[in-house]
């Protein structure tokens, strides 16, 4: 049998390492694929928008010969996946949401995202992006790391109409739309401590039944990578559950 496809999605900051050591694990039994959503080469002639990262996506399918994948994602890279099934829903065999977010609900999360939006203006750009790190960055004093400042560090590599075009995808995007009547299997791993994200999914269960969702214990935001074996149970086992089944639905199509 051939192997399967997992396409890895990395969140708003961050590049395509993101899930370097997960498809590294899964290289033997998968065929592991990543990509740059900021790639210059990409963006030489387009314009930062979700539709430009839903072609993205599609390009790559047809580029690299994918049929049909599962995408995992950290983060911001849930509303590129979430959009993209929407559309191409027999491309996509399943998604696992890291530190997913459902966007347009009354969340403080979406609340800073605004405001930071608002206050663009009034700040240098480098002090922005630090104010934007301290108030959007999912940093928890339980771990021990700096979130705010790999937020800060990658946010400023990347251009700066980019950056802020990125968060108003965040602001505006109506996830419960995209993911309405999506039949497709999901995954939804969060860390115990993230809480500024789980704040948005109180009404996940009843927007999205079939949906499983997993707590990692001693983890927060970037779920999978403080708590790579924990993920790396729940993920797997995920995927073999659905291999069989998500192949019956998309022949059905």
């Amino acid at each position: 049998m051939d192997k399967e496809t997992i396409i890895f999605l990395h969140g708003i900051v961050g590049n395509k390492n993101a899930f370097k050591m997960e498809m590294e694990t899964l290289k033997s039994r998968y065929n592991c694929f990543a990509y740059d959503f900021y790639n210059p080469d990409d963006l030489a002639d387009s314009d930062f928008s979700l539709e430009f990262l839903l072609d993205q996506l599609y390009a790559h399918f047809i580029n690299e010969n994918i049929e049909k994948a599962h995408l995992c994602t950290l983060s911001f890279g849930c509303i590129v996946a979430s959009a993209f099934a929407k559309r191409y829903p027999s491309m996509v065999m399943s998604m696992t949401f890291v530190g997913g977010y459902l966007c347009k609900v009354p969340a403080q999360y979406h609340r800073n995202v605004a405001h930071v939006l608002e206050v663009k203006e009034r700040w240098e750009y480098d002090k922005w992006i630090q104010y934007c790190a301290s108030l959007l960055n999912p940093n928890s004093v339980f771990l021990a790391e700096d979130s705010e400042k790999i937020y800060q560090t990658y946010a400023l590599q990347l251009e700066s109409g980019i950056f802020e075009q990125a968060l108003r995808i965040q602001l505006e995007f109506d996830s419960q739309s995209a993911l309405a009547g999506i039949n497709l299997p999901i995954l939804w791993v969060m860390g115990e401590y993230d809480e500024l994200f789980k704040s948005t999914l109180t009404s996940l269960h009843q927007l999205i039944p079939h949906v499983e969702y997993r707590e990692l214990k001693n983890a927060g935001h970037a779920a999978h990578a403080h708590q790579h074996d924990q993920f790396m149970s729940v993920f797997q086992s995920f995927l073999k559950r659905n291999r069989s089944t998500q192949t019956v639905l998309v022949h059905r199509q």
